[in-house]
């Protein structure tokens, strides 16, 4: 592909002038994109793996090995990763924990990670439209809400065993209630909070 053969040659040049000597490289995106379900399931609400799965590549000055992470992260991990690795104090306003091999910080915890898609957050009450979701303990929520192609439609909710089921293919909503409503209920306080955070600026 041409976008890996350019940060090839971006690579090599930082290799052969010394930047990579004193510099941690971080290679990541805002979101994937997926084209597996046809034109229908490829809107920018769904937020199902190809889309909110993304490269997280963390290369460290004279780093010779690739070494694989499994645990689920999230892009809020970054900021105290990187402050981590560059000895800055971290904040406790601070959302994420720093990854793994650089600390055992999130290693073994069942910590939720969230993705949205909105297009506003109010400061008060639920985000309208919006894509919400939650993975937790091996498992998968989406919650779709008031997008246009769900006019006069119940909200849509989604539940998976994510790691038996990575293709999502087993909608378990109507299976496991009890989870869902679990799961359902973390995820739209988790939501509320964000949303009263952004509208005063905290």
């Amino acid at each position: 592909m041409l976008a890996d053969a350019e940060f090839g040659r971006l690579f090599q040049q930082w290799e052969a002038d010394g930047t990579l000597e004193n510099t941690i490289l971080v290679l990541t995106s805002d979101h994937g994109e997926m084209f597996e379900r046809g034109i229908e399931k490829h809107y920018h609400e769904t937020l199902h793996q190809p889309v909110i799965q993304i490269p997280l590549l963390i290369f460290m000055p004279g780093q010779t090995q690739r070494q694989d992470i499994y645990t689920n992260t999230s892009n809020v991990d970054l900021l105290p990763t990187l402050l981590h690795l560059t000895g800055q104090p971290i904040p406790a306003w601070t959302e994420g924990g720093v990854l793994p091999p650089f600390s055992d910080q999130l290693t073994g915890t069942n910590r939720a990670v969230y993705a949205v898609e909105a297009k506003d957050s109010p400061q008060y009450g639920q985000i309208n439209p919006a894509s919400l979701m939650i993975v937790k303990d091996g498992y998968k929520l989406t919650y779709y809400t008031g997008w246009e192609r769900q006019k006069d439609q119940d909200p849509l909710i989604e539940l998976y065993a994510i790691e038996e089921d990575p293709e999502e293919m087993n909608n378990l909503a109507k299976e496991l209630p009890d989870l869902r409503m679990a799961l359902l209920q973390e995820l739209l306080e988790r939501a509320e909070q964000a949303s009263r955070q952004a509208g005063s600026g905290q």
